[in-house]
């Protein structure tokens, strides 16, 4: 008798109320399939470019023309350090990412404030937010986690798209308004999404994909 064994992965769970779906990766998600993922529902992508002032992720390229190649809507972030110079890190991503009609604006990932004073970590990152809203003439989207953005960030950044990452909620604490331009919400860090090897983090968006378009680079 023959018996075929198989391992089905598990699909993502996504957030009630929500239909556009999103990951971001790194080279921790090692070699993606790009059209795969796309086939699974999947709309935008974040990819990691840079970190710091010198570090370029090594798998940037790959993804950036991969998720371009496959239809997916993409951006691309920079991961923050609070204890280096701002212009300098600005400046290690302005000159490893090229934007182009269609994406999403540059991203600050900013997660961790260190031993820096709060009022000072603010005055950093607007300094990294208005050099890069400079050199690509589109102001960046902030990513943060729920509780950084409310102890440090919340009501000193309302002109800038927020992308929130809070887990093993139902629902985001957080509202969509005239003063706050919620954008995305990441739900989860340990994801499944077919083509792509062991856990990602997957996003929603707040909105249509007509609305998604409408925050990409014009």
């Amino acid at each position: 008798m023959y018996v075929e064994y198989f391992v089905e992965k598990p699909k993502p769970v996504w957030p009630e109320g929500h239909t556009i779906y999103g990951v971001d990766v790194s080279h921790y998600q090692k070699d993606v399939d790009w059209q795969k993922v796309r086939e699974n529902e999947i709309a935008f992508a974040f990819v990691k470019a840079t970190e710091g002032v010198t570090l370029k992720d090594k798998h940037f390229e790959r993804n950036w023309q991969g998720a371009g190649a496959s239809g997916i809507i993409k951006g691309a972030y920079h991961f923050y350090l609070p204890y280096l110079d701002p212009k300098k890190q600005a400046r290690n991503f302005i000159s490893s990412v090229k934007l182009s009609r269609g994406d999403l604006p540059p991203v600050l990932d900013v997660e961790v404030r260190g031993r820096k004073p709060v009022e000072q970590l603010r005055k950093d990152i607007k300094v990294w937010l208005d050099e890069v809203e400079n050199a690509y003439g589109v102001r960046p989207i902030i990513y943060t986690g729920y509780n950084f953005y409310e102890s440090h960030l919340a009501g000193h950044f309302d002109g800038y798209h927020l992308w929130i990452a809070h887990y093993k909620v139902p629902k985001l604490n957080m509202e969509k308004s005239n003063n706050r331009k919620l954008a995305f919400w990441q739900h989860t860090d340990v994801g499944a999404v077919e083509g792509i090897e062991g856990t990602v983090d997957c996003n929603v968006f707040y909105g249509s994909m007509r609305d998604l378009r409408e925050v990409c680079v014009k």
